[in-house]
Formats: structure tokens, sequence, C-alpha cells
């Protein structure tokens, strides 16, 4: 490690943030890397892929920024992205992928959703230019070779893992019109929700008969056929809505609104919809304002759901519900503010509140709420910026998770 972090160091010192930066080092390899972090400075337009160690210690690239940019980790490694390139990262080194379809360059302003299925990683992109149909990329984890491709008809802008197949959800206008024999979607259906095959992309659609959800840029669980997602429509509503995949199902049927019932004694309009729902031991969790809640998973009936509080997640690192990273039955976050370690009793009196001084992985039990530290970060000297920084994505070391009983 001592040595990747030497040669990491020089490499990214040679670069200027906030502006193009140059292209990253192939020897920028795993290692023995356990966790992986996406950190952003304010008011710049670059961000820094950062691998942590066992032992804490940090090394780390700078990548020309994307909004929402994620991290996939897979037994065969690293993916992440930046506008013009998809990133595979391996024992090996860095290789990078510029984004083309047609022989043609594709640039990316921001990235919907990265999820893992069949042998490798599907990323759903807007383009830069927004007179430019959507694109998603598949990585294949066994040959680390990055295929995109232009999808004019099917939304990306969010996605569900059903077994070998990738939902995403949008308008009805988005369907249908790939199949090369059928008619153009009925008028009545314009505005209604729809459920569009991402991958493969082989024109299946699953029309309903209720308006779109509002909330892009997540990811959905999918458990036995049946699709979870959350969401709070225009009328301040906070929702689950449950999708049935089976083919044949009625439209009225396919997918059922349930509304989220807060406890009494928490204001419930000052509580946001939950934006990203995952499913463990038959409940639903999900996270608003750094609080954890959860509640029995809704069938394809319609009826309210009433929540539980489970925890309060410490930290302000930029802490949202995309930057969890779900085990089978815990949680993981990184923040700056907790009490699990001894070393976050003493507080400098000089302390820059924008400054990143501390950071550590916390792992949450999702059926008992408690909080344990996974792993702390060694801040003494990184080579990436403390100040004004949050962490925007996150992604953990599977093999690591195995060894802990994850």
């Amino acid at each position: 490690m001592t040595r990747g972090i030497a040669a990491m160091t020089a490499a990214t010192a040679a670069l200027v943030s906030g502006c193009s930066v140059g292209a990253p080092p192939k020897d920028f390899a795993i290692e023995d890397a356990v966790l992986a972090m996406r950190v952003h400075e304010g008011g710049e337009d670059s961000s820094y892929l950062v691998l942590v160690s066992p032992e804490g210690k940090t090394r780390a690239i700078e990548l020309d920024g994307v909004e929402g940019a994620g991290i996939s980790w897979t037994e065969h490694g690293i993916t992440t992205s930046d506008p013009k390139h998809d990133y595979v990262i391996d024992e090996s080194g860095l290789t990078d992928h510029k984004r083309t379809s047609g022989g043609e360059s594709l640039e990316t302003s921001q990235e919907w959703y990265r999820v893992q299925v069949g042998e490798g990683t599907l990323v759903g992109f807007s383009p830069a230019d927004s007179s430019k149909d959507s694109f998603v990329t598949y990585i294949d984890d066994d040959t680390g070779e990055a295929t995109t491709r232009v999808s004019p008809y099917g939304g990306t802008s969010t996605a569900a893992v059903c077994g070998e197949r990738v939902f995403s959800s949008g308008r009805g206008t988005d369907t249908k019109a790939f199949e090369d024999d059928s008619e153009s979607v009925p008028e009545n259906q314009l505005d209604r929700a729809a459920l569009t095959s991402a991958y493969p992309h082989d024109g299946t659609d699953i029309l309903s008969s209720l308006e779109p959800s509002t909330f892009p840029g997540t990811t959905s669980p999918c458990v036995d056929g049946i699709v979870y997602e959350g969401w709070e429509n225009d009328a301040d509503q906070h929702l689950v809505r449950v999708w049935n995949t089976v083919k044949g199902t009625p439209a009225a049927r396919v997918a059922v609104d349930h509304e989220i019932v807060y406890p009494a004694d928490d204001d419930s309009s000052r509580i946001g919809g939950p934006d990203r729902v995952t499913v463990s031991d038959g409940q639903l969790f999900w996270v608003v304002d750094n609080t954890m809640w959860s509640a029995p998973v809704p069938t394809t009936e319609a009826a309210p759901i009433r929540a539980r509080k489970v925890v309060y997640l410490p930290g302000s690192v930029g802490l949202d519900a995309e930057v969890l990273a779900y085990s089978a039955n815990a949680a993981y976050t990184v923040t700056n503010e907790t009490d699990l370690h001894k070393r976050f009793t003493r507080r400098r009196s000089d302390r820059v509140w924008t400054e990143l001084t501390e950071l550590s992985l916390v792992r949450t039990d999702l059926a008992t709420g408690k909080p344990s530290l996974a792993l702390e970060v060694d801040m003494d000297d990184v080579d990436f910026p403390t100040k004004d920084a949050s962490v925007t994505a996150l992604a953990i070391n599977p093999d690591w998770l195995a060894k802990r009983g994850e």
C-alpha cells in the first residue's frame, strides 16, 4: 500500500482541480482496498475516487466530475465513470473506455443509476446535449469491456434488477415505440406510468393506470418479480409503489401505491418521501434526512403502511440514500460524527467546520438499528480534498463483506 500511496500522490498532485483533469494513471489498482468512495470538493468540477485499505490508509485519483457518479464493486473489480469514459479498476490496474456508440462519442452530464446484472454492470446516463437521446453502458465483468448504446425509447432514470432483467420506470410515451410491429401508444396512456425493459432491450414493457413517479435517479429492489419504488407525489403524499412484473397482470393491478403513515408524534409534513428503499427480512427500509425508517413489505393490495423509526444515522459529509451501501442485513455509510470511537471525543477549538478531519465507515444493523464502527479512515495524510468535501458515492469490497458474515 505504501508504494501505491506514493505513486498516486505524485500523480494526483500533477492534476489541477476545477478544470479538465489528466488521464488517470494505468497502475492505479485495487491492491488491498476494502472501501471505495467518490469525494467531491464544493465548487469544483472534478471529483476523486478514493480507495481505503483495512488499516484505513487511502490513495486517490482525480476524475472529471459527473453528477450522480456511482461506483460498483464486484468480485472482478470496480467500475466508475466521468463524462466521456467508463473506468474498470482491478488487480492489474485501471482501464478506461471512451464512451462511443455507432462511432460517435457520447458525453454525459448525469449518471442516473449503476446496477449489477448478469455478468456485469449496467449504467444509465443522461446526455450532456439535451437534444440527444439517453444511453446505457454495459460493462462486462469477465472481459472488462464496455458497450454503450443509445436508448431512444426506454427511460434510463431509474433501475430495478429482476433476475437477468433490468426494468426502468417512466412514462407511457417511452414504451412500445421500439417494437417494430406495435401501434403507437394510445392517447389515454401517454402520461401513464410504465415499467420498461432497460436490459436486455427487447421491447418488454408494463403499462399502469397510475401517474409516473417523480423520483428519477434511484435504484429499486426487486423481490420475486415485485419491484418496490419509493416516491412523493405532487400532493406531498409519501408513497411506496409496488410493481407486479408478471406478464398478463391487468393495468389497474400492475402498479399499486401505498401511502406511508408516520408515527403520530412525528410531523409527517417535515419528513420527505423515500427516494430509495431496500428490502430485508420482510421489511422495507429507507432513509430521510439521516433517519432510517422501516415498514412491513407492502402487498399488491392497496393499503397504508405504517413506518417505524429505526435509528438516527450521524454524519454530515454528503449522507443521503444513494450514499448508503446495503448488505444483506446492514447498511453502511461514512460519517464524520460518531461516539463509537474514542478519537471523536477530542475536539479542536480551531477546527474549521467545513474541513473533513475525521471519517469512519459505520455499520448499522437493519434488524436492531444498532450501529458499530466498521473502519476508521486515517485522515492524517491524504491525497484528496478535505475542505468543503462531501462523499457522493460509496462501495464496499464484497469479499471483505463476506468475511464479516454479510
